[in-house]
């Protein structure tokens, strides 16, 4: 059972805590694991961290404390506008409209209200169906095919499209823009200029959209939501949560499905436990993906509200903090030898979709499309295998959400 993080007993200051000798986010030594200088301490350190955005804050990189401080959101708060919060990549010191990632209560229940329930898990169960058809089809088209094929770009990012266009109610036609403006976006190393270019071109296509399905009589997400503008939704904030709805599936469900084959691929028993009952393994093998890979590299960030103790440091309040779900994933004291990919474990629910009421809105979804995938992958080709060797893997590491930009395979 983990301790309160405001119980962890001693405390040192901050200004005890030892200069640390590099900046984050550290280079990967290799693209399989997250940075050794992540987990190098000893479980439940907690470090404070020169950022290279800019700025310091309190790096935490254990399950436990992880899970603490991202169910705590009374003493640490989302709200990138408060001073301290820590300098991110996508983070803003205004309030983005509609953003509710970025907000705390009452704002944040008001707006993940009006979507939630077309996301939750009971709404995900009644979809299966349509994502198995459409993982289906796309999964037929390359066994039509003499290989070998690129899978990202035949499976892994056309099938989040797919889904967002019958849910949501966006052009399938309009799949290659929106994975353009969302990679811009998500580039760690983009310009300030480049992401608010980017995101203004996706928020006038927006805006137009809506303007359009107002009009109109359509029952996806998005013409309900563009029926109750007036209605306590303004343009801004429809525009703010359509944005950050498709850009945290696309490439987040892209990535885990990729992510989770190229595993399996590379481990022969796994590969061949999948295949031997794809609707029993294809679950756990992409919830295994989803602790080993863990897509949001850089984890996320609080700032404290108030003060408290993680990991023996007292921290202050207006500190900012970075929790490192990837390394929490990879904690030894909850994981045992986590650096091996085992779709077999017992252990506790992994935080690649965060915590508490933060949780990732599109989580049962994401899930349930990459197991529809790799199910109908296994079970439709099981011959399937690398091209290259799993080593040569062409990681998106430049990319806030991990993922891979191809995937050559054969059967």
């Amino acid at each position: 059972m983990s301790t309160p993080a405001g119980l962890s007993q001693p405390a040192d200051t901050g200004s005890s805590a030892p200069r640390c000798p590099w900046s984050f986010p550290a280079p990967r030594a290799t693209p399989w694991h997250p940075p050794a200088e992540y987990t190098a301490e000893p479980a439940g350190t907690v470090r404070r961290v020169p950022l290279s955005y800019g700025g310091e804050a309190w790096l935490v990189t254990d399950f436990a404390t992880a899970r603490d401080v991202l169910a705590d959101h009374k003493r640490f708060s989302s709200d990138a506008t408060l001073p301290g919060y820590p300098a991110f990549p996508l983070s803003s010191k205004r309030t983005v409209p509609g953003h509710f990632l970025s907000m705390d209560q009452p704002e944040h229940t008001r707006l993940r209200r009006l979507v939630a329930a077309e996301f939750s898990g009971s709404r995900v169960k009644k979809l299966r169906p349509a994502l198995a058809a459409n993982a289906a089809g796309l999964v037929d088209a390359v066994a039509a095919q003499e290989g070998p094929v690129d899978l990202v770009g035949a499976v892994a990012v056309p099938l989040p499209a797919l889904s967002a266009s019958d849910l949501l109610g966006t052009p399938l036609a309009d799949r290659d823009f929106f994975l353009a403006r969302t990679r811009d976006m998500q580039r760690h190393d983009a310009s300030t200029a480049e992401r608010v270019l980017a995101a203004g071109r996706m928020s006038r296509y927006l805006e137009d959209l809506f303007t359009a399905k107002r009009a109109g009589g359509g029952e996806d997400l998005f013409s309900r939501l563009a029926r109750d503008l007036g209605t306590g939704l303004t343009m801004d904030e429809l525009v703010g949560l359509a944005n950050l709805i498709i850009v945290a599936g696309l490439e987040t469900t892209a990535g885990l499905v990729s992510l989770t084959v190229l595993s399996l691929l590379s481990d022969e028993r796994q590969g061949d436990l999948v295949r031997s009952d794809p609707d029993r393994w294809a679950g756990p093998a992409v919830d295994e993906a989803l602790r080993y890979w863990t897509l949001v590299q850089h984890g996320v960030a609080r700032v404290a509200t108030q003060d408290a103790v993680l990991g023996g440091r007292r921290i202050r309040a207006g500190d900012g903090l970075v929790v490192n779900l990837a390394a929490a994933n990879r904690d030894p004291a909850v994981f045992l030898d986590p650096d091996r990919f085992d779709l077999t474990r017992e252990a506790p629910r992994q935080l690649a979709f965060g915590h508490g009421i933060h949780r990732c809105l599109g989580s049962f979804l994401a899930q349930a499309q990459a197991t529809a995938a790799v199910a109908e992958l296994l079970r439709r080709l099981p011959g399937l295998r690398l091209v290259d060797p799993p080593r040569e893997a062409d990681f998106l590491g430049h990319m806030l959400v991990y993922g891979l930009r191809a995937l050559d395979v054969t059967w």
